[in-house]
């Protein structure tokens, strides 16, 4: 069984099971019986938990975030100083990273100590190593099976084609290039069919995103406001991020549980958001 049927069914199969349950035992038993007080305390817990037990599956299935939180994420990667604050999600609904959607996604904006926490960081750029350690383990492969193209993780300017434009349409490209105004890094990560993993310059600004097959990093610092802002999306969930639920249930059903794999848009809310 797979995410999405998995998922179809506690949300859909496990409210309307509830729901028929009560009304084949009401047909099954006396009328009498449900002008109890114990019988219909029971029949009214029934009827609310076809609200409640899908909730409570999405809630569960999903095993928790990969990371502990933002700060524990952001830190490792991009190797940050004590004291850092790390701002939640822009979008409420998203978590860091769960089964329900087999990614890891996350943006939002980090606050340094002091100016000078942060440009001992800058100058330092000691993101590089532990970022590749992260993604080695998020992914479960060596860190030196990983290969990274020249420019992968430097800090560099966007592409000067990019320009700010008054032609109708523009404010969407023109609110993206101002984003990007100063030097940052933008890394996609590759699978190739072997299954090696590999690091390469990406463009944010591109018309369509260039995201790499399992997702992308992003460290957009600003040396004038002294504060960073990053993105990072891993689009696969590796074996850890499956589900204790459903393996369970496939277990019972003797079906192969699917141990990651690509994300699924149909549970929602994995890809990178604008």
């Amino acid at each position: 069984m797979d995410q999405f049927t998995f998922a179809m069914l506690s949300m859909f199969g496990a409210p309307f099971a509830l729901i028929g349950l009560v009304l084949l035992a009401h047909r099954l038993t006396p009328k009498s019986i449900w002008f109890s007080t114990p019988v219909q305390i029971v029949a009214t817990a029934a009827v609310l938990g076809a609200v409640a037990v899908p909730v409570a599956i999405a809630q569960i299935d999903s095993q928790g975030d990969y990371f502990d939180g933002e700060a524990a994420l952001v830190s490792e990667a991009f190797a940050l100083p004590a004291g850092v604050k790390v701002s939640r999600q822009r979008d409420r609904t998203l978590r860091l990273g769960d089964c329900w959607r087999n990614a890891v996604n996350w943006r939002s904006e980090v606050e340094f100590a002091s100016p000078q926490a942060f440009d001992r960081w800058y100058a330092a750029q000691g993101y590089r190593e532990p970022l590749v350690d992260q993604i080695a383990g998020y992914f479960g492969v060596p860190p030196e099976n990983i290969s990274i193209a020249d420019g992968a993780l430097d800090l560099r300017d966007r592409d000067p084609g990019y320009q700010l434009s008054d032609a109708n349409g523009s404010y969407v490209r023109n609110t993206r290039i101002l984003e990007f105004y100063e030097p940052f890094v933008c890394a996609a990560i590759d699978r190739d069919a072997s299954g090696n993993l590999s690091l390469r310059r990406c463009d944010p600004l591109a018309a369509k995103a260039d995201i790499g097959s399992e997702g992308w990093v992003i460290i957009n610092p600003s040396a004038k406001e002294r504060r960073l802002e990053g993105r990072i999306y891993y689009a696969q969930g590796p074996a850890h991020c499956t589900n204790p639920l459903r393996r369970a249930a496939n277990k019972a059903l003797g079906l192969p549980h699917p141990e990651g794999g690509k994300p699924n848009t149909n549970v929602g809310g994995n890809m990178p958001i604008w």
